[in-house]
């Protein structure tokens, strides 16, 4: 039995091993008090290395740093001498040891005094003291209280592994709740309240403290009826699920964000309460994509429907007429006919170019917008385009056309794309001068490069819409708002502009003051600027 001046001195250390729950700690500890409760001249606490066939010394007190950076126990050899707890063998280390003797040998370490460290069966470590004295022999009270002392410490190490493997877990747990996209608010029954940064920034709070913190920081509305709604939380408080679809507004910056919200609680295994866990999902963007579709669906609608009507009036027109040329015998009016079949050749030309619009935009937003080049004459091309306005808008005479371009401009490009930029350009000039005037278009030919400029006498843009134009399905706003349209004719063009290594710009000097759309387009070698 040792002396009770020993278990005194035991007991201390193992009050001192338990002041932290660091490993390094208490195996530090542990092999201060070895050396000290058995009189030795070091001892040391060996672990399993992180391959598990060896083990190193992790704590040492009395060896030098180098024999313990470079000493291996074999750990099969270990299981070999230590088949349960409560073993222990000293060693002649003169006569043979463990691990490297050359080591040994460089240490003039004498006799060791192993004592294996179990926990539940699985061997965890060893603890050593070592003797430089050949003639020292550790005494029963000796053995014994290393044995008390290696018992206590496989225990703390043991509860320093648990320890950090429940810290690394809550730390895994945190990372993970902390990386969602979503956000996650946790109240704990003592009203303590963690939200990770996805709920701090949909909310607009800091690191809140608690639930009323949280209460008060948020204004929160049910998005149907605009009423005050509070978070679900408390019903979760009470053990039961709820849902809810809120408005909130963000108190340090004003805007509001559409939240689905979803609270639960959590129970523990005896039934008992343990925590209050609140999703928020921030639907503003998906519900705005779908407000945003449904505008535009309408808006396509409108926009086919529109030359649809024209187009079966002029059907029903003409298939009047031919019936009563059948039916009477009166000649058919052929200047008429024509007038009238050219009318629905325009508003057929109309759809498809709404329709290729449409599809150019819907393969651009995909990256799938195809350029098949091939050269073409960029100048007559200009001439046709142009001329096609001229032609449709003849019966109304409100608009004056000219044309600048230079005899020929050989061009490298996809001409079906240009021709449907054109289109575009010219057709935004006569739309947005709606009492008519001039519609001056240009083609200039420097430095390889053409520029297309298209200009009207129209209604402007305001300095504030000219950066936002160009973009799919953005219009202006103002008098530019009340014009039908989708807004993809200048985004298309732009598209195939870049698309063509080239640029689109537009110029206004403001509100009724006209447009000009400046298009560059890059030339081949062999076009040069001396057409």
């Amino acid at each position: 039995m040792p002396s009770p001046d020993r278990l005194r001195r035991l007991h201390d250390a193992n009050d001192e091993m338990m002041t932290s729950l660091a490993l390094d700690h208490r195996i530090r500890v542990a092999v201060r008090a070895a050396r000290d409760l058995v009189d030795a001249d070091a001892a040391s606490v060996l672990l399993p290395a992180p391959d598990h066939e060896s083990l190193l010394i992790a704590a040492h007190v009395g060896l030098s740093d180098r024999y313990a950076a470079e000493q291996r126990i074999p750990m099969d050899e270990l299981r070999a001498s230590f088949k349960a707890a409560g073993q222990h063998v000293v060693v002649d280390l003169l006569a043979g040891s463990l691990g490297d003797r050359e080591l040994v040998k460089r240490e003039r370490l004498a006799t060791v005094l192993s004592i294996p460290l179990f926990f539940r069966e699985e061997l965890i470590g060893s603890m050593s003291v070592y003797t430089r004295d050949p003639k020292r022999v550790f005494a029963a009270e000796d053995i014994e209280i290393a044995h008390l002392l290696a018992a206590s410490t496989a225990i703390a190490i043991m509860n320093s592994r648990l320890y950090a493997q429940a810290v690394a877990q809550r730390e895994l747990q945190r990372h993970l709740v902390d990386a969602l996209p979503e956000g996650v608010l946790i109240a704990w029954p003592d009203g303590r309240c963690e939200a990770n940064p996805a709920a701090r920034d949909m909310l607009g709070v800091g690191d809140v403290a608690s639930v009323a913190q949280l209460r008060a920081a948020i204004d929160a509305r049910d998005l149907d009826t605009g009423a005050p709604i509070d978070l679900p939380i408390s019903l979760a408080f009470q053990g039961k699920q709820s849902s809810a679809e809120i408005l909130v507004t963000r108190a340090d910056r004003g805007d509001e964000r559409e939240l689905s919200v979803s609270a639960a609680a959590v129970m523990g295994p005896s039934g008992e309460f343990v925590a209050a866990v609140v999703t928020l999902h921030d639907t503003t963007d998906l519900r705005s994509t779908a407000r945003e579709r449904e505008q535009f669906l309408s808006i396509v609608a409108h926009e086919l429907r529109t030359p649809l009507t024209p187009l079966k009036a002029l059907a029903q027109l003409v298939r009047s007429r031919m019936r009563r040329s059948q039916t009477q015998g009166t000649p058919l009016d052929l200047d008429s006919l024509d007038r009238n079949l050219a009318a629905i050749e325009r508003q057929v030309d109309r759809m498809n170019g709404l329709v290729n619009d449409l599809l150019s935009v819907s393969r651009a937003e995909r990256g799938s917008l195809r350029m098949d080049r091939v050269r073409f004459d960029l100048a007559e091309l200009v001439r046709e385009v142009v001329q096609r306005y001229v032609d449709a808008t003849a019966e109304e005479g409100r608009h004056r056309f000219s044309v600048e371009v230079p005899p020929a401009l050989p061009a490298h490009g996809d001409q079906s794309r240009i021709e449907q930029l054109l289109m575009n350009l010219v057709g935004n000039a006569v739309k947005y001068s709606p009492t008519g005037g001039q519609v001056r278009v240009s083609v200039t030919p420097t430095d390889g490069t053409a520029e297309i400029a298209i200009s009207d006498q129209g209604i402007g843009i305001p300095a504030d819409d000219l950066p936002k134009l160009g973009h799919a399905f953005v219009r202006g706003a103002g008098r530019a708002g009340t014009f039908a349209g989708m807004g993809v004719g200048l985004y298309v063009a732009r598209v195939v502009a870049e698309a063509h290594s080239g640029s689109l710009e537009l110029e206004s000097e403001g509100d009724g003051k006209g447009t000009t759309v400046r298009v560059k387009l890059p030339l081949p070698p062999s076009a040069g600027g001396g057409i």
